[in-house]
């Protein structure tokens, strides 16, 4: 289990990377076209958002893999020695748990969402499509707390904040 989520980790690290790689592009295209022909490129500052927000949902991702999203801080002062394990391993059931709910009603919420039929005027793409970044992010958060609770890790105390 860990050798996959190292992989999944690698291949959305990838893909953030790749999104901001391309909404960057899109803006100086953006910039570019309006300072040559007085005129923007319609579909680039919306391309871009979407983008962006799939960059930041991935980034979510990637900081919980390394043990510093949702992590009361605090807690870690009090709870030391034999009980530390123990309370890694319920904090992470906690979170697993608040995951997987987030998983289930932002499925919920795209079906209903692709129900509605809703397309983005600009992009000409169902919002549905744009939206699945959050059922996927909150699935994979919540494999990686699962496996959090078998397998605790400790914040890296040398991570940079």
């Amino acid at each position: 289990m860990n050798h996959f989520l190292n992989v999944l980790t690698r291949i959305e690290k990838f893909i953030a990377s790749i999104l901001v790689f391309v909404l960057t592009v899109f803006v100086v295209m953006d910039v570019g076209a309006r300072e040559l022909y007085q005129t923007g490129i319609p579909w680039a500052q919306k391309g871009a958002v979407y983008m962006m927000i799939w960059a930041g949902f991935l980034g979510a991702i990637l900081v919980t893999h390394k043990v510093e999203h949702l992590r009361p801080e605090i807690a870690d002062k009090f709870w030391t020695g034999r009980f530390k394990s123990f309370y890694l391993r319920f904090h992470n059931l906690l979170v697993f748990a608040f995951s997987a709910a987030m998983a289930w009603y932002s499925i919920q919420y795209v079906i209903e969402s692709k129900g509605f039929g809703d397309v983005n005027v600009v992009l000409g793409i169902q919002m549905w499509i744009l939206q699945l970044i959050i059922p996927y992010t909150f699935t994979s958060m919540s494999l990686r707390y699962f496996y959090f609770v078998f397998f605790p890790r400790e914040k890296d105390p040398g991570a940079v904040h």
